[in-house]
């Protein structure tokens, strides 16, 4: 589209702009080449002509409209080098509508089936949409073997890493009164591969969880069964029982829940199901919301219960007050900042088989104090103040020591953030108004990790200030694909001081064609994204460098600069 556009752009933080009125911005059209200072007129907007050639992966994600029933939910393009003009149509491939149920002893199970299409080398990097859907509350499609708990659309020829989660809703077991399926059922780890077919017909894939969960566990067999024990606070000779706790299993290696959910009834005591193909876990305790402070215990079940009747004993520890305050460099208080404390050594080293756990955050008040009950220990300390336009505050990251005569914290200094400045113009040293610069926080083990992603609008000059996080970031400068340029991408961008920048939209390379399903059917209104892969370190990693919609005939055309700007 060569039409000169406007776009409606609240007035965001680190902006100084007179108000939040309509800003017209710039646009690449052009009826010849001699209207292109640089590159050539090629669809009605200038074209890079250099020669540049970018690697792109494209990633489709379906629309909302009718199209959806026969494409999948997202699909990615490997990388393939661009330069100038190109034409390169979208043919999604082939879906299949999946059925199925989801039993227990033949009993209906409320639940959640999620579907993560696994990714092949090419885009692996890419993120696919994961397809959720929840269990009908009354069977469909008539009786069984026709009859199907759940239906979606999935890609005909992929595989699927799929995860069943029991709900809140009730579930009853032969021999149990109806409970809630999360407290009843463990969630299930399972492989789904679509196999290819008829498209018109339903694809089956019934889920069944293992029987003889309800058996009790037992020294040869922790998995597959239910597993009972009890939890106490112990304080020397002290020992009560601990009410309203929520016990789980997680896998020893994934981290992942591999039980139902139990809680401690009132002799302390619990029962979780364990699924059966998870040999090697551990238990972990939590206090419910509200309760009283209460460590986060992770327990190797092997050792606690090695020698007692599955009873675990958790050190009782008093909470204590916490206080403190936090100040700027001018010594200034900082109200509405968030104090957030965390330990991962609450327990002394003798407790074997046991690691506590403890998180808390309390908000400052108005002369910037704060208090907060916290359980002995050493803490890492994170102090993030309000972000909004005002605000000259950055983020700080702290450590502190708490116990029964460590109870008061020093005041916690927060940094300035820095000041990025600059202008946007284009290559015929236009002004761009209206154009969004994103500085999108990355995380880095050798910079803040704390830092946060900021966002700010060109006025009417093509100037833009935005006040930072220490910290590194992906710049990306984004206008409309309307306009006929691209985003601008700097990827790794690193500030620790007030720096300026001057980004210039050149001719950008273009690729355009029509998003068609399998059968051919147009898809309008799908979202077109473009990816380039770079290489950090020992790892590769996908940025977002274009992004358009498809029209309501299919077509679309991407936008892509011809560089990056770190190049």
């Amino acid at each position: 589209m060569t039409t000169r556009f406007a776009l409606v752009f609240l007035l965001l933080a680190g902006c100084s702009f007179e108000s939040a009125s309509v800003i017209e911005t710039v646009n690449n059209r052009c009826g010849s080449d001699a209207d292109c200072q640089a590159g050539v007129c090629d669809g009605r907007i200038c074209i890079d002509d250099s020669d540049a050639a970018v690697e792109v992966a494209i990633e489709v994600v379906g629309s909302a409209s009718e199209a959806q029933r026969v494409i999948p939910a997202s699909w990615a393009f490997g990388s393939e080098p661009f330069s100038g003009s190109n034409v390169r149509d979208l043919i999604l491939p082939a879906t299949r509508e999946v059925r199925g149920t989801v039993r227990w002893d033949g009993l209906r199970v409320p639940a959640t089936v999620r579907f993560v299409r696994r990714m092949g080398s090419a885009v692996e990097l890419l993120q696919p949409v994961p397809v959720e859907v929840a269990t009908l509350r009354e069977p469909a499609g008539g009786p069984e073997p026709e009859g199907y708990d759940f239906k979606t659309v999935l890609v005909a020829g992929e595989r699927y890493d799929v995860v069943v989660l029991p709900t809140s809703d009730m579930v009853t077991s032969p021999t149990d009164a109806s409970a809630p399926a999360i407290r009843s059922l463990p969630p299930l780890y399972l492989e789904a591969s679509i196999e290819g077919g008829d498209p018109t017909e339903p694809y089956r894939f019934d889920i069944s969880f293992p029987g003889g969960l309800e058996t009790e566990c037992t020294d040869n067999q922790n998995s597959g069964c239910t597993l009972t024990g009890e939890v106490a606070s112990v304080d020397g000779e002290v020992e009560l029982v601990e009410v309203g706790l929520q016990v789980r299993a997680v896998d020893e290696t994934t981290g992942r829940v591999v039980s139902s959910i139990g809680e401690t009834d009132a002799f302390g005591r619990f029962a979780i199901r364990i699924g059966d193909e998870t040999p090697n876990y551990l238990l972990r305790v939590t206090s419910s919301t509200g309760a009283d402070p209460f460590p986060g215990v992770s327990i190797d079940p092997n050792v606690v219960f090695a020698s007692d009747n599955n009873v675990i004993r958790i050190p009782r520890i008093d909470p204590i007050q916490f206080t403190g305050r936090v100040r700027d460099e001018a010594g200034t208080a900082v109200p509405g900042a968030t104090v957030r404390f965390v330990s991962n050594s609450v327990f002394d080293d003798n407790q074997l088989g046991l690691r506590g756990s403890f998180t808390g955050s309390s908000t400052t008040n108005e002369d910037g104090s704060f208090g907060l009950q916290l359980l002995p220990g050493f803490y890492s300390v994170t102090v993030t103040p309000p972000d909004d336009v005002a605000s000259s505050w950055g983020v700080l990251s702290s450590e502190a020591l708490v116990g029964e005569e460590l109870a008061v914290a020093e005041a916690l200094i927060v940094p300035a953030k820095v000041e990025l400045f600059g202008s946007v113009k284009t290559f015929r040293e236009e002004a761009a108004p209206g154009v969004t610069v994103l500085a999108r926080a990355r995380l880095d083990s050798e910079l803040a990790s704390t830092h946060r992603s900021q966002e700010a609008v060109s006025n009417t000059l093509g100037r833009f200030t935005m006040r930072m996080d220490l910290g590194l970031y992906d710049m990306q400068v984004k206008i409309s694909s309307e306009s006929g340029y691209a985003w601008l991408v700097e990827p790794a961008f690193a500030i620790d001081e007030d720096i300026a920048r001057t980004y210039q939209l050149d001719p950008p390379i273009s690729i355009e064609g029509l998003v068609q399903a399998s059968d051919g059917t147009i898809v309008p209104g799908a979202l077109i994204r473009a990816h380039v892969f770079t290489n950090d370190g020992s790892s590769g990693r996908r940025i977002q460098v274009a992004e358009t919609m498809s029209d309501a005939e299919g077509n679309y055309r991407l936008l892509i600069a011809p560089r990056l700007d770190d190049e």
